[in-house]
């Protein structure tokens, strides 16, 4: 769906400004804060604007009021949790008795004190919140087609990345090709400091590469299609060198998702037949090939480590007990690094700092409470209802929405065991294709 009737808006400034977004967090939004994130806000800023201005209650289908209602309440719960609080009030939140007797300790007057126990956590997650939600909205207002550009443009970039991948790989441990010296030093990881992350976006575009090949191999445009399906093996092949075990696993679920979905109702919709199955499948058993070769090795050597024995189930563990805690109102978004320590006990704490619960729902109980919860499992419904009333309406025979419904749940899935949309690169490429996955069918054809 295109928003109409924004006057001096004109859509070519509307995508370019959503391009400059998209490419400043995919180029500098793989690092978890610092430098890069500053350049991603300040490219925020003109699609922020353009955003406002261009995007409209009325004209937006249920799912897009609400996917809006999300994004506002989670950036009014944010800027909440900033206020301060007077001291009779404060004193009644959970889990502040600690910190009020710090205070009067050291001797510190305390006066008024925000929600948050971490103020500039709390920042940072709002200004998160606002990169996505101003991108998203923007994305909404453009026509399918120029989302159609900034999904190939991040297609382009996820390659280059994917070739970075490759070379980080083959340079072996420690490669000054490395952006981040402080995470993973073997193996692809692009211009990530998270593996785990960078598996994620290859495998979010992996379905949309596929799709562009079965829609280009529809028109009989021979280059074109050749050119997606490679760029559907190279994605596939760059998840495997990553090492990563949920991204490989999410991978392999997109490609499979994609070639079900995509091609069976494609290949029915057309009258290339067998050809036309056989060529993605052909992409895939390519990109096979090259991880039997370059990332078997690798892959057999992190599936041999006891996953009992992670750090994941640690960070649950005590994850629940902080959430307890600190319900129904939170500790503030961003403050898990500040609130989790003391419920480890000395003797489980390991040589790592836990920055993140490695599970958004407890996260977002520990952080948000009982309203961050709401908004979650809002967002978590209305991607399911829309995906569902599309696959019962068989409305999917555009291969563009196909491959949106795929994508959308590789980030959703994966944020059971870790946290990849607290990262820009993810974050932003998720808005984009909730853009395409909440308008309506006969839009995105």
């Amino acid at each position: 769906m295109r928003f109409k009737g924004a006057k001096g808006t004109p859509d070519t400034a509307a995508e370019l400004a959503a391009a400059l977004l998209l490419s400043a967090a995919l180029l500098a939004g793989g690092g978890s804060r610092g430098a890069g994130d500053l350049v991603v806000h300040l490219a925020a800023l003109p699609a922020l604007l353009l955003a406002a201005m261009r995007w409209r209650w009325a004209p937006a289908s249920r799912a897009q009021r609400a996917m809006a209602l999300v994004c506002v309440g989670a950036i009014a719960l944010a800027a909440l949790q900033l206020l301060p609080l007077p001291p009779s009030l404060y004193s009644l939140l959970p889990g502040r008795e600690t910190v009020l007797a710090d205070l009067a300790q050291a001797g510190q007057p305390h006066g008024w004190l925000p929600l948050t126990l971490d103020r500039w956590g709390t920042v940072r997650a709002l200004l998160a919140m606002m990169v996505f939600t101003s991108f998203w909205a923007l994305a909404c207002t453009l026509t399918h087609a120029a989302r159609l550009r900034l999904l190939k443009l991040a297609l382009v970039v996820a390659t280059l990345t994917a070739l970075l991948g490759y070379a980080q790989s083959a340079a072996g441990t420690y490669s000054q090709l490395r952006f981040y010296d402080y995470h993973h030093p073997i193996g692809a990881i692009g211009l990530f400091a998270n593996r785990n992350h960078f598996a994620c976006l290859m495998a979010m575009l992996l379905p949309f590469a596929i799709a562009l090949g079965v829609q280009s191999q529809a028109l009989r445009r021979v280059p074109a299609t050749l050119a997606w399906y490679s760029v559907a093996a190279m994605l596939f092949l760059a998840a495997a060198l990553s090492f990563s075990r949920t991204g490989l696993a999410l991978a392999c679920t997109a490609a499979l998702a994609g070639l079900l979905l995509l091609t069976s109702r494609a290949g029915v919709a057309s009258n290339l037949g067998r050809i036309r199955r056989w060529a993605p499948l052909a992409s895939i058993a390519v990109a096979i090939a090259g991880i039997a070769v370059y990332a078997w090795d690798g892959i057999s050597q992190r599936l041999q480590q006891d996953p009992l024995q992670d750090l994941r189930w640690q960070y649950l563990r005590y994850g629940w007990d902080a959430a307890q805690a600190y319900l129904p109102l939170g500790s503030g978004w961003g403050s898990f690094k500040s609130v989790y320590a003391p419920f480890e006990p000395v003797g489980s704490m390991r040589e790592v700092f836990a920055l993140h619960a490695h599970n958004d729902i407890l996260e977002t109980l520990i952080e948000a409470g009982l309203p961050g919860f709401v908004l979650l499992l809002t967002l978590l419904v209305t991607v399911i209802c829309v995906t569902r009333k599309n696959l019962i309406d068989r409305t999917f025979h555009g291969p563009i929405l196909g491959a949106a419904a795929i994508a959308a749940f590789v980030p959703l899935a994966h944020s059971f065991v870790d946290y990849p949309l607290r990262t820009h690169a993810v974050a932003v490429v998720f808005a984009l294709v909730l853009s395409f996955l909440l308008t309506s069918a006969s839009d995105a054809r």
